[in-house]
């Protein structure tokens, strides 16, 4: 193996934690900086990472410091959405080869096209962490469905909670992956927010059904916090079979199975099903993997590429859109700002029950309880 591709971490939480995990099983990264305004946070890093082969961070306070200093070739972003778009155009600006940032992709359309034009300008690769992409049971529907195992898609239903443009943004990259990476072509949906509820600082609803039409003419149909057991994964109804799809597993009927549904556990290259969260230490490494070979060339894009990304906000946005407009939306979407911001600021969305909460709160440190980029 050739000399080791180095890394640099801004946010240190725990998603950025997945990253780290990831580029030290695939073994083709080496961690030589992390940013991050708590101290403890990095301390916790080197707690768990300390003794792992690829792993000799510095610490810095300041990201820009450490971008500056280390000449590296990968900047790991994993703050809070509303940091996304501020480090990955500060990180573009000094060229590194590229950007992994943690999903969403930016908290509107605006910001994410603006992160789109610095990398662009700046020749700068950029992905996004939607690692569920490169689980087994994903690649084996998306290739099922190609090869018309359950007819013509005519319905993907998935259950979703805790925001569109967390939990549900998985869900919407879902979508659009297993039908072939469609386009979303329309959206229609309805939000209820009658609490002062955010997720990591940004707004989000309570409640929200949300219907989309994808290119071919599947459609898709979210429930988001209607009930407590949403999963990731999804159901696809076919006109000659179905599939019920999770991270592990999957399930088909079909005419080849007899009309019986048939469990099928595809295994992983680096840990198996059965392991304690798969869905991120298999997808994470893969996704690595991935990275690796596109910045060396050894391909010419990635899977989890920054189109796809945008495109999951789109779709999230899109929903409150059609709320906000009472109205079927077409895409590509032009409201740049987030439309439930524009909702709530407007009076349109009226809050029943006042009083500000964070369903993220729990993961700050200290005496902070907002985000990084509010208490600046």
């Amino acid at each position: 193996m050739g000399e080791k591709l180095k890394v640099g971490v801004i946010g240190c939480g725990g998603m950025a934690a997945n990253h780290v995990a990831s580029y030290l099983v695939c073994g083709r990264f080496e961690v030589v900086g992390l940013a991050d305004l708590s101290a403890q946070a990095m301390a916790d890093f080197d707690g768990r990472f300390g003794n792992r082969e690829g792993y000799r961070p510095k610490r810095y306070m300041d990201a820009l410091a450490m971008i500056d200093a280390e000449e590296l070739d990968v900047v790991s972003i994993g703050t809070w959405h509303k940091g996304h778009a501020r480090w990955t155009i500060a990180a573009a600006a000094r060229r590194p080869k590229a950007i992994l940032c943690e999903k969403p992709m930016a908290e509107d359309l605006g910001h994410a096209e603006q992160m789109l034009v610095a990398c662009r300008r700046n020749g700068v690769k950029l992905a996004i962490g939607h690692q569920r992409r490169f689980l087994p049971s994903y690649v084996a529907v998306r290739d099922l469905i190609a090869s018309g195992a359950v007819g013509r898609v005519e319905l993907v239903r998935a259950v979703s909670g805790a925001g569109l443009l967390n939990w549900a943004s998985h869900l919407f990259d879902m979508f659009r992956y297993i039908l072939g990476d469609a386009d979303c072509e329309w959206a229609m949906g309805t939000v209820e927010r009658s609490t002062e509820r955010y997720e990591r600082s940004t707004r989000i609803e309570d409640r929200a059904v949300c219907a989309f039409g994808f290119e071919g003419g599947a459609e898709g149909m979210l429930l988001s916090d209607f009930t407590p057991d949403y999963y990731q994964g999804c159901t696809v109804y076919g006109d000659a079979g179905m599939i019920d799809m999770r991270p592990e597993y999957y399930r088909l009927m079909n005419e080849d199975t007899g009309g019986r549904w048939e469990t099928r556990t595809p295994g992983g290259k680096y840990f198996q099903p059965e392991a304690e969260g798969f869905e991120y230490r298999e997808g994470g490494a893969l996704q690595a993997e991935e990275l690796a070979d596109w910045v060396e060339g050894k391909r010419g894009t990635h899977r989890g590429e920054a189109t796809h990304g945008y495109k999951a906000v789109e779709m999230a946005c899109a929903i409150y859109d059609s709320a906000r407009l009472h109205e079927v939306v077409r895409l590509p979407l032009q409201t740049r700002a987030y439309p439930l911001d524009l909702m709530v600021e407007s009076g349109h969305l009226p809050v029943r029950y006042p009083g500000r909460y964070d369903i993220r709160a729990g993961n700050l440190r200290g005496e902070n309880m907002g985000s990084d980029e509010e208490n600046r």
